[in-house]
């Protein structure tokens, strides 16, 4: 297992007091070759690193009690949902960054994902502007029709 350095555990911290602070539940952030996924939705935190080839899983017993709701949810104003079954693609071809991320900023009609479904590459676009929130599917992962894909506030 790879060691994380200290900028990830703060990195760790301070999302997981935001998340707290803001009652978010999931939380997945992905920055240079870095992917931190979060799970508040039970009484138990758990952290997945992934990094590279290696995964390394944290768990933390969190003493408080997540019995809020949060409103990152398919009926929230900005949700956009998957539109048809496929695979989802986050960058326009490999190698290539990401269309988004989280905490970004984007424009209505600006290209968020990449769905592939028999073979035909169908480019998803933001239906408003605003400040991505959430990202509910990752690179090259299937996603089912309705699927929530992100969120736009």
């Amino acid at each position: 297992m790879k060691e994380h350095s200290n900028k990830d555990l703060e990195l760790i911290r301070k999302l997981s007091q935001l998340m707290s602070e803001e009652k978010i539940l999931n939380l997945k952030y992905e920055k240079s070759g870095l992917k931190l996924s979060i799970d508040k939705s039970n009484k138990n935190e758990n952290f997945n690193f992934i990094e590279s080839s290696d995964i390394t899983t944290t768990k933390a017993t969190n003493d408080q009690n997540f019995k809020t709701q949060t409103n990152l949810d398919s009926t929230h104003p900005g949700a956009l949902k998957a539109p048809m079954v496929g695979t989802a693609y986050s960058s326009p071809e490999p190698g290539k960054p990401p269309f988004i991320g989280l905490g970004d900023i984007v424009k209505k009609n600006q290209p968020l994902v990449i769905i592939e479904a028999m073979k035909v590459m169908n480019t998803i676009n933001a239906p408003k502007s605003g400040k991505v929130v959430f990202i509910g599917f990752e690179d090259g992962q299937p996603v089912e029709f309705e699927q929530l894909l992100i969120i736009i506030e």
